[in-house]
């Protein structure tokens, strides 16, 4: 048995399931944007001076959701270690450098690992060349996104004496055309040698450049017992993308 679990839930679900990503949201739809990795096109995206470590913001979407500003982006691990437990911060300004709100939220991470500390703990982390996501959905609903010229991010991150583990992986994901949009379905496959309790999952919709549409999420109220699989249906957005990219994102 693993004495010390902290699976880095890396994201609010709470305030995730805020945003249902709805038809009619007024979500950026990826034919309007085209390929761009920063949308609204022109943003200026940059990191606060020595505050995201190895961490770089490779995709970013600045929206206005269902009822309040909403930000998706992707963070590439372009060092040589897993950044582990990591954090996502944002502050937006307008043209001229006032500011105009700020957001905090965890990064969805694929990767686990266990200290080699003896303590047994497991820790999800950002693995060297990994991709983790962050969803947003809580900034101030009188947020006028079009106001917003700059962006200034940060990360929180433990560098960690780690080796990786099988974890928790989620697969088979596949599209489910809705009236309004889509969902998706798949597989979560609980890796660790403990249970997981009320697993969730989020997927993110992808433009060809990797850049995060909105998410769907799949939360369940069952124990997915070690080695277990749960088999999951996610809420709609009302854009699929071209790909898509599947994270555990509670246990």
């Amino acid at each position: 048995m693993l004495t010390n679990l902290f699976l880095i839930v890396t994201a609010s679900l709470l305030a995730l399931a805020c945003s249902n990503d709805g038809a009619g949201a007024g979500a950026v739809r990826d034919d309007a944007a085209g390929d761009a990795r920063i949308v609204p096109v022109g943003l200026n995206v940059t990191a606060r001076p020595g505050g995201c470590g190895v961490l770089n913001v490779t995709a970013l979407t600045l929206r206005r959701g269902p009822s309040n500003g909403e930000l998706y982006a992707a963070l590439k691990n372009e060092g040589a270690s897993p950044a582990c437990s990591p954090s996502f911060s944002v502050e937006l300004f307008d043209e001229a450098d006032q500011p105009l709100a700020t957001g905090l939220g965890g990064l969805l991470v694929k990767g686990f690992y266990r200290l080699t500390d003896g303590s047994e703990t497991v820790a999800g982390c950002v693995g060297p060349g990994d991709v983790a996501m962050v969803a947003i959905s809580d900034l101030p609903a009188e947020l006028v996104v079009e106001d917003v010229n700059n962006v200034i991010y940060g990360c929180n991150f433990w560098m960690l004496e780690v080796e990786p583990i099988a974890g928790v992986t989620v697969g088979d994901v596949n599209v489910v055309e809705q009236g309004d949009g889509a969902s998706y379905t798949g597989a979560l496959v609980n890796g660790l040698d403990v249970a997981l309790s009320n697993p969730s999952v989020a997927v993110f919709p992808l433009n060809r450049m990797g850049r995060p549409l909105g998410v769907a999420l799949g939360t369940g109220t069952v124990d997915v017992p070690a080695g277990g699989t749960w088999q999951f249906e996610t809420t709609t957005v009302n854009e699929a993308g071209v790909d898509s990219a599947a994270y555990p994102a509670h246990g």
